[in-house]
């Protein structure tokens, strides 16, 4: 199925109001869904057959976790950070190798723990993350950005 700004998006009422709180409207999930699902530069999760992706068209960085169905895709969780993620910079993380159970479904290559490089203000991080061995595409979890990198985002912002 290619998506479009008449794909059908079912999001749930709870979900509803916690985009709200968090300022996230569905222009930007379409957004990220007609750039990434188009180009296939998304996540799979092998045990549920979710898909994560990410855009950033600005300062902010949203991501949106999905499940095709029939007739559209079923919103399960969307969030947002606004620290660069800075591609090509990714390391071999000196952490022991885990199953993250997500898939590159542009390269059909499990996900693998890297040392990747984030950027924020004036500050750049190195941080090990999940991301594609081949393509270097990075998973930022929904916890790791919305209580992780908010935090790191604050302080910096106090500095």
């Amino acid at each position: 199925m290619t998506f479009d700004d008449n794909t059908p998006l079912k999001i749930p009422a709870e979900l509803q109001n916690l985009l709200e709180e968090r300022g996230i409207r569905e222009d930007d999930i379409r957004q990220v869904l007609c750039v990434t699902e188009n180009a296939r530069q998304f996540h799979t999760h092998m045990a549920t057959g979710h898909r994560l992706a990410y855009f950033a068209p600005s300062r902010v960085t949203y991501w949106v976790e999905y499940a095709p169905e029939e007739d559209g895709y079923r919103i399960i969780r969307a969030y947002s950070h606004r620290m660069r993620l800075l591609h090509g910079y990714n390391m071999a993380s000196k952490k022991p190798p885990t199953d993250t159970g997500w898939l590159c479904s542009a390269c059909e290559l499990p996900l693998v723990t890297a040392t990747v490089k984030l950027a924020y203000l004036d500050e750049t991080f190195a941080v090990d993350l999940p991301a594609c061995p081949a393509c270097q595409r990075v998973l930022v979890s929904e916890e790791q950005a919305v209580s992780k990198m908010a935090m790191a985002e604050r302080m910096l912002e106090d500095k």
